[in-house]
């Protein structure tokens, strides 16, 4: 049973990839698989049995039981997925970055079940990051400007791969266009927080204080917390108000709007692309983030103008300037989003997995402007993510660890930044 691995980025995966036959023809690792039918583990799979559920209110990942599948953990559904498809008995599974956005243990289990699989189905691995790579794997495939490249064994490629250095030039940040007045040393503090849903504990007596400067790093397995400490936070989750929640020196819910506190909180998480449906350019992009509005209604003054332009260049992306945001590639996405959750220099800088569905060079880019942004900035930065990123330099190091009664907290000082 042979297996294999295709690394690279932007190439399209679904049931009908291996009948396509440029690539069948151009790959002769991959003529001598079964002409059967192929399965597909994928996000986008995933999606579409959610929606299913969402709009018949029920899923055929579910035998019984009343429990919608939104409701499931990110390890659950992918489980009921994976289960799913292998009833079908396919001769070929591909599986397609099946480790985003999964903790450790989950990501480990799903190795052994993978493993486990290989021994009957061959399975093709799509991966962006090198650590994920599965041992089962016999060759990779790169796959280099979303063209069909080198084919290795996968010694070649881990060598290979351990030898690559990957630069990137960034220049200073701009400077703030204007100053924040009244605000505190303490930017958040929570003192002894616990949260319940019905019966089900989150968090128990959570202590955790984030002071201007700081660069923090918040980690956690799946369902330990970390989306409701920061829906606490950025958002107006409701279990924020009776708890001891602080923000910029004042208690949750005691006088300020969700919106006053918002406009003191750069904030980025995958999801916003989303939002962003208008044809905004990436210059309009950036210029939206210092009139706190999704997209641009309004004519720029040309301070702003001037502002933004110095981000593009400190993004190196003066050349997109007036490319349309939408159309750009994701890395470039999400560069122009933390450059426009930045540009105000905002007190607190909230990150919540910037780096998800990158390869490695991708994220290697957003970890140096992450770390770029901390050096150079009075604005405490708070770094959401499941992986353990090189390169990343936080100050401390906030870990949710899972119990009976809630997750607990841990802290820890990572000595990585230096001054």
């Amino acid at each position: 049973m042979k297996h294999f691995g295709i690394y690279g980025y932007g190439f399209p995966v679904d049931e009908h990839w291996l009948k396509n036959p440029v690539v069948k023809n151009s790959i002769l690792e991959l003529q001598n698989l079964p002409l059967g039918e192929a399965a597909v583990f994928s996000e986008k799979v995933l999606a579409r049995f959610i929606e299913e559920d969402q709009r018949h209110g029920n899923s055929r990942l579910l035998d019984a039981g009343n429990r919608s599948l939104r409701s499931f953990s990110s390890g659950e559904k992918r489980k009921v997925l994976l289960n799913y498809l292998l009833q079908q008995n396919p001769d070929i599974l591909i599986v397609d970055s099946p480790f985003d956005n999964l903790d450790r243990q989950s990501v480990e289990e799903l190795k052994i079940t993978l493993k486990d699989i290989s021994k009957g189905t061959s399975i093709i691995q799509f991966f962006k990051r090198k650590e994920d790579l599965l041992p089962i794997i016999d060759k990779v495939i790169r796959i280099e400007n979303e063209k069909i490249g080198k084919v290795y064994t996968t010694e070649e490629f881990i060598a290979e791969s351990a030898s690559e250095e990957i630069r990137d030039q960034l220049k200073s940040i701009p400077p703030a266009p204007g100053e924040f007045k009244n605000i505190p040393k303490s930017l958040m503090k929570l003192e002894d927080v616990s949260v319940k849903y019905e019966d089900r504990p989150i968090l128990t007596n959570i202590s955790w204080e984030v002071i201007k400067g700081e660069f923090w790093k918040l980690t956690g397995p799946n369902g330990s917390g970390k989306t409701t400490i920061l829906s606490m936070i950025y958002g107006d989750n409701p279990k924020a108000y009776g708890e001891n929640v602080f923000l910029f020196g004042n208690r949750k819910g005691s006088g300020e709007t969700v919106w006053e506190i918002k406009k003191k909180i750069g904030y980025f998480s995958p999801a916003l692309t989303e939002l962003f449906s208008r044809r905004n350019t990436a210059l309009e992009m950036l210029i939206s983030g210092l009139v706190d509005s999704i997209g641009l209604y309004q004519r720029p003054t040309d301070k702003q103008v001037a502002l933004a332009k110095q981000w593009l260049k400190t993004l190196n992306l003066e050349h997109r300037q007036n490319k349309i945001f939408i159309k750009l590639p994701l890395l470039e996405q999400r560069l122009l989003l933390i450059g426009r959750a930045m540009i105000k220099h905002p007190p607190l800088l909230i990150l919540d997995e910037p780096t998800t569905a990158l390869d490695d060079e991708s994220a290697m880019k957003i970890i140096n402007l992450i770390n770029l942004i901390a050096a150079e900035s009075n604005s405490a930065v708070i770094y959401v993510s499941h992986r353990k990123e090189k390169g990343l330099k936080p100050d401390f190091h906030f870990e949710l660890i899972p119990s009976d009664k809630g997750s607990v907290g841990k802290i820890e000082a990572s000595g990585l930044r230096s001054g």
